[in-house]
């Protein structure tokens, strides 16, 4: 979250203020009136030193350096006082001079852009932060401030079009404040693909249920998820415990049964009742697919002495590694995967290698498996299951 104007302005502005009206030269009759606004500055007396400050305004041709000192007090007795038209004045007289050191000037404008922020003069908010990364400011707070602004103008292409930049800054990594605005601007522009992989960062740098949730749903609809797929994505929602809806819990033993995985679904819908959160009409959706899926299970237990994990059949023996994995035997699901893997004229190698990769998570080898899930290539989707299935292990 970006940080206050309040806190800008009280790291750029006051100290500085504060201490300069004793080391300046300037003559008595405006010292007096400084002087003054400073002692009602410190007593909390916004108004008083606001008055004392246009009494100094009066003295005839005041000198630059005189001006430069009753400007910054008056940028802090404005504020203080919520003046804020009055502030801008100020700050914007300020910025004028060439004689600001570069420090100066980077800290003033960030209380330009804090203080803009706080006006709501979201155009201004632009200028001055386009104006400060320009002059080398790297605060990535006043650059979250820009962003907020162009949204709040509709601005939603600039938005992205800074993305881009940044992104292509050597070492710059995106809080997560802007990457929030990233994808809100993208999913406004209907960049679905850009949503998608802002999503990603989002997931696995700042992992949270909400940002799971709209993650695996926008993958779950995306064109040609197939049920194997859907079933892919609902064990990453039991993984990042966003299984919330009892219809979750329906859907992913559906997805199992269509995948011809009915202990899957078994489990699944064992773990659903137990939650509480199968009830009512779904209760009785949830019996007639227990009992399909002990029907297929009981069938498939008969046969699955045909599926020998002696076999040098690359196919068949990741088809057993599908059906140890679903019956939660991962020791023997990884062995298999791998002798599977070693064999090859595997059709579906990405698949295999990430479901090898969970088998391994779920041992908790966790170094093997995040070797095996960087192994995942030629396939969109299983490679970003794979990224996904990284962040979660430990």
């Amino acid at each position: 979250m970006a940080p206050s104007w309040k806190k800008l302005f009280l790291l750029s502005v006051l100290g500085v203020a504060l201490n300069t009206v004793a080391q300046v030269s300037m003559r008595p009759e405006v010292a007096k009136h400084l002087q003054a606004a400073q002692v009602a500055i410190q007593s909390n007396q916004p108004e008083v030193a606001i008055q004392k400050i246009q009494e100094a305004r009066f003295t005839p041709q005041l000198t630059e350096e005189e001006m430069m000192v009753l400007e910054r007090l008056s940028v802090v007795a404005a504020m203080n006082a919520q003046k804020f038209d009055l502030a801008a004045r100020s700050l914007d007289y300020l910025l004028q001079s060439q004689k600001l050191t570069a420090a100066d000037r980077l800290s003033l404008t960030e209380t330009m852009v804090g203080l803009s922020q706080r006006n709501k003069d979201h155009a201004k908010v632009v200028q001055w932060a386009r104006r400060y990364a320009q002059e080398g400011g790297k605060n990535q707070s006043i650059r979250i401030m820009k962003l907020q602004a162009l949204v709040l103008q509709g601005l939603h292409k600039e938005v992205l079009q800074d993305m881009f930049e940044v992104r292509s800054s050597v070492g710059y990594l995106a809080q997560e404040a802007e990457l929030r605005i990233y994808a809100f601007s993208q999913k406004q522009l209907k960049d679905d693909a850009g949503y998608l992989t802002t999503l990603t960062q989002l997931v696995t740098r700042f992992p949270s249920k909400d940002y799971w949730s709209d993650l695996l749903n926008i993958m779950g609809r995306a064109p040609g998820i197939n049920a194997r797929m859907q079933l892919d994505l609902s064990r990453l929602m039991e993984a990042s415990d966003t299984m919330q809806e009892g219809e979750d819990y329906l859907d992913t033993a559906q997805f199992a049964i269509k995948s011809g995985l009915p202990h899957e679904a078994l489990r699944v819908l064992n773990q659903g009742q137990a939650s509480g959160l199968v009830k009512d009409a779904l209760a009785a959706n949830a019996s007639k697919l227990k009992q399909q899926a002990q029907q297929r299970a009981a069938e498939d237990d008969k046969a699955l002495h045909l599926l020998n994990v002696a076999s040098d059949n690359g196919p068949m023996l990741a088809q057993l590694g599908d059906v140890l994995l679903s019956m939660g035997q991962w020791h023997e699901a990884a062995e298999v995967y791998q002798k599977a893997l070693s064999k090859g004229g595997l059709k579906r190698e990405g698949e295999a290698r990430l479901h090898c990769g969970i088998a391994l998570i779920k041992l908790k080898q966790t170094e093997a498996a995040k070797s095996m899930l960087q192994s995942v290539t030629g396939d969109a989707f299983y490679e970003q299951m794979a990224t996904l299935w990284i962040s979660l292990a430990k």
